[in-house]
């Protein structure tokens, strides 16, 4: 009992040390998931997030011609969050989705039957670039992620940098 408890003083203070070398991102697997996270911080902070895709066209010379060729970039589905004045929050990239389905019992209520109800639940998965702002529109975290660690956390990629609201770099990090 003595060497768990041990055990246990060790992971706590290798927790709070180890705990201030990263950012610290949530993030839920769904929009509505995530609007009732944010509902309930305090203060509130965060006003709305919606899952978009989002082209872009625009028109580029042809050399060749002269003329103007219209051409389409095709952006990935991505989060977008904004604060409450809809300034954007952070936005990231969502690579595949998985979808499961859950199955919930219910009483009808003209009836008093049970019914089976199937629900197909959608989970976005976060891959790619993953871009967070200060409330003035400077970049704060720049990042690349790649879905999730076996834990369950966050899988972060390649280079990893952070921004003062002065726009120093304080923190700069390299993820396998």
């Amino acid at each position: 009992m003595k060497g768990m408890a041990q055990h246990l003083i060790i992971l706590f203070f290798f927790t709070i040390a180890t705990s201030g070398s990263t950012q610290d991102i949530h993030f839920s697997s769904d929009v509505e998931l995530a609007m009732n996270y944010y509902a309930d911080l305090q203060p509130l902070t965060i006003g709305h997030c919606v899952d978009s895709l989002v082209t872009d066209t625009v028109y580029v010379e042809n050399i060749n011609t002269g003329e103007l060729d219209m051409v389409v970039h095709r952006y990935p589905d991505a989060r977008y969050e904004f604060y409450l004045d809809g300034a954007l929050f952070r936005r990231m990239d969502l690579g595949a989705s998985s979808e499961r389905y859950d199955t919930l019992m219910t009483e009808n209520l003209e009836t008093g039957e049970l019914e089976v109800i199937v629900q197909a639940i959608r989970i976005d998965i976060p891959n790619g670039a993953y871009h967070e702002f200060f409330p003035n529109g400077n970049i704060r975290i720049k990042g690349t992620l790649d879905g999730y660690n076996a834990d369950g956390t966050l899988k972060k990629t390649g280079e990893w940098k952070e921004w003062d609201a002065n726009g120093n770099v304080i923190r700069q990090e390299t993820y396998p």
